[in-house]
């Protein structure tokens, strides 16, 4: 006998068999929810962990100090506290009038009125602004020179030394093997690169000079520059008018030195800028009974890296005041106080 099956059941069956199919498969190509936010949960845990790396650079990075070379001396002990490339001969830019001002004071009185030589108007910058043929006091041509860094203020001191420009950087060179410099040489009177048009022969010449220093002896060079009290009261001041004899409103100047409008204990300092020269900076502390002397040069940012040099210098002393043993107790006549069992 034969048996006959009917078509709609079977068509029924095989759409249900086709739903059914198509569940179980898209069941098992689907990663269980579980699975799902323990992966998303794995990838927001990795993004984090990234940005507090990047985070924890940044912040190193900002504890750095990224001179080319620094030199942090304690000058109550002759000790120094920090140290990088300390005697590498580097560009010295405008921490060269520190010198400028030594020389001038040692051969000039301060009242002695100077004349601007006529090139200043060719001069670069920066300058104060002095008119050719003007007569300043050498007082006010320091204030120029000390507070805003005036090339044109270096030139005229130089060009009023007895025996000229020359003789200057000469004098200057000299004071600085006076004073042990071995590695400092002078070749303008004011930091700017020196290019010489003409050899001795006529002939052109494309060779720069440039006053070269180092930390170290920059930081030597300094500390007998803030010893004089001209110097020193000088580079402290923000604000100064330099009298002129061709006008009643004379030069007003201000000091460049950024660090003075902080609440710092700093008795000198002195910037200094060129392109090949970076930013130097040059400038001694006084916090309490310690004294600190701190140069750093080729730096992009030498206000932020003395800042940093000065509390790493002060956590130092502390850290070694405490390591120290505390000075014996007077007992005066008293005797020692017995012990109380």
């Amino acid at each position: 006998m034969m048996l006959v099956f009917s078509n709609f059941p079977t068509r029924r069956f095989v759409v249900i068999l086709s739903i059914l199919s198509a569940f179980f498969f898209a069941s098992v190509a689907m990663p269980e929810p579980a699975d799902a936010a323990s992966g998303k949960s794995s990838i927001i845990k990795k993004q984090i962990a990234k940005k507090k790396t990047k985070s924890r650079k940044a912040g190193n990075a900002k504890r750095e100090v990224q001179a080319k070379a620094v030199y942090c001396v304690d000058l109550a002990a002759n000790r120094a506290l920090m140290a990088r490339n300390a005697d590498k001969e580097l560009p010295v830019a405008s921490l060269t009038k520190l010198m400028t001002a030594l020389v001038t004071l040692e051969h000039t009185s301060l009242d002695k009125k100077i004349r601007v030589p006529e090139h200043v108007k060719s001069i670069p910058k920066s300058v104060v602004g002095f008119k050719p043929g003007d007569l300043i006091s050498v007082r006010d041509v320091l204030h120029g020179l000390l507070m805003a860094s005036g090339n044109d203020c270096a030139e005229t001191l130089a060009c009023a030394f007895p025996g000229g420009r020359e003789k200057f950087i000469g004098a200057m060179n000299k004071k600085a093997r006076s004073i042990g410099m071995r590695h400092t040489v002078f070749h303008s009177p004011s930091g700017l690169d020196h290019t010489p048009t003409l050899t001795d022969d006529g002939k052109k010449t494309v060779k720069t000079e440039t006053n070269i220093s180092t930390a170290r002896e920059m930081a030597t060079i300094a500390r007998v520059a803030f010893a004089d009290p001209t110097i020193r009261t000088i580079s402290l001041k923000r604000h100064h008018v330099i009298a002129s004899s061709k006008g009643e409103e004379g030069y007003s100047v201000r000091n460049t030195n950024k660090l003075l409008r902080d609440n710092l204990p700093i008795k000198g300092g002195k910037t200094g800028y060129t392109a090949n020269a970076g930013h130097c900076l040059v400038t001694e502390f006084a916090p309490g009974r310690k004294a600190f002397l701190i140069v750093v040069l080729g730096s992009p940012d030498h206000f932020r890296d003395t800042r940093l040099v000065y509390q790493k210098a002060l956590e130092k002393a502390k850290a070694e005041a405490a390591k120290s043993p505390a000075p014996p107790t007077r007992q005066g006549n008293r005797g020692p106080r017995p012990f109380a069992g």
